[in-house]
């Protein structure tokens, strides 16, 4: 999809934060890119960061967007200050559906009218709201075939395991409760993988978060954002910090009857 679907961010939130949304190459009114890997993908968002000069930020990305924000995390860290990632994954589980190879072999208008179908049944828990429905469908509708096919292909081929493993920056990871794409279940791993990360489940929403529970969603971004900015608590020394000061006392104290010294007031 391209920066509209995140309209409901850009209406509710300049007023505590500053959002910029960015077409990805081949969405929205962006030209196509040879590759389209999360890497690649990433490294046009990192680019897009340094024209800018807008860096250190919060990424914030839905989605395949989530798994792109990792790999930037990843492979340039001075320019995110921390992860909004939501209905993420590290990676997708493999599926082999026969209907899925049979539709292979549909006419395209037929295999058109499949998909769209489809998407609207996996993409929104029963109940979402119906201009989220809309929006969905018409961003949907104005992808290029040739981008949707190729990024369906990227989010079947990634494993962000290990650099999820490595990544040393706050984390917020939102999900649906009902998401049938990335399933609570893969976003409890993805919280599991990322060490300073917390997990937030979105009760009754489905895959389309930002626009299905945009009132909510807006809310964590703005918590998680208040609270890279609060300073860190003072820390009460452990029982080792303890140890080590009383020997170093000690040791002091030794040095100063070697010395002759008188002890300290």
């Amino acid at each position: 999809m391209s920066a509209r679907s995140w309209m409901k961010q850009l209406q509710s939130l300049p007023g505590a934060v500053r959002l910029i949304a960015l077409d990805l190459p081949g969405h929205g009114e962006s030209d196509p890119a040879p590759g389209a890997s999360v890497e690649d993908y990433a490294a046009v968002v990192a680019d897009f960061l340094i024209a800018l000069d807008c860096g250190p930020v919060v990424v914030v990305g839905h989605s395949l967007g989530g798994s792109i924000a990792i790999a930037l995390a990843a492979r340039r860290p001075a320019l995110v200050q921390g992860l909004v990632l939501i209905a993420s994954c590290v990676t997708l589980p493999l599926v082999d559906s026969v209907g899925e190879r049979l539709v292979a072999y549909l006419p395209g208008p037929l295999r058109r009218l499949f998909f769209f179908s489809m998407a609207k049944k996996v993409l929104f828990a029963p109940g979402a709201p119906a201009d989220a429905i809309a929006i969905t469908m018409q961003e949907l509708r104005a992808c290029r075939p040739e981008t949707i096919a190729a990024d369906v292909r990227t989010a079947r081929a990634m494993d962000l395991t290990e650099q999820a493993a490595a990544l040393d920056v706050p984390a917020l990871v939102l999900a649906g409760s009902r998401d049938r794409l990335t399933t609570p279940a893969l976003a409890e791993r993805l919280s599991a993988s990322i060490r300073r990360s917390r997990l937030r489940i979105v009760d009754g929403a489905g895959h389309m978060l930002p626009l299905e529970a945009a009132e909510r969603v807006n809310r964590e971004i703005v918590t998680f954002v208040e609270s890279l900015a609060a300073p860190l608590p003072a820390s009460k020394p452990d029982a080792r910090d303890r140890s080590l000061s009383r020997l170093l006392d000690r040791l002091a104290g030794f040095a100063r009857r070697l010395r002759g010294a008188p002890p300290p007031p």
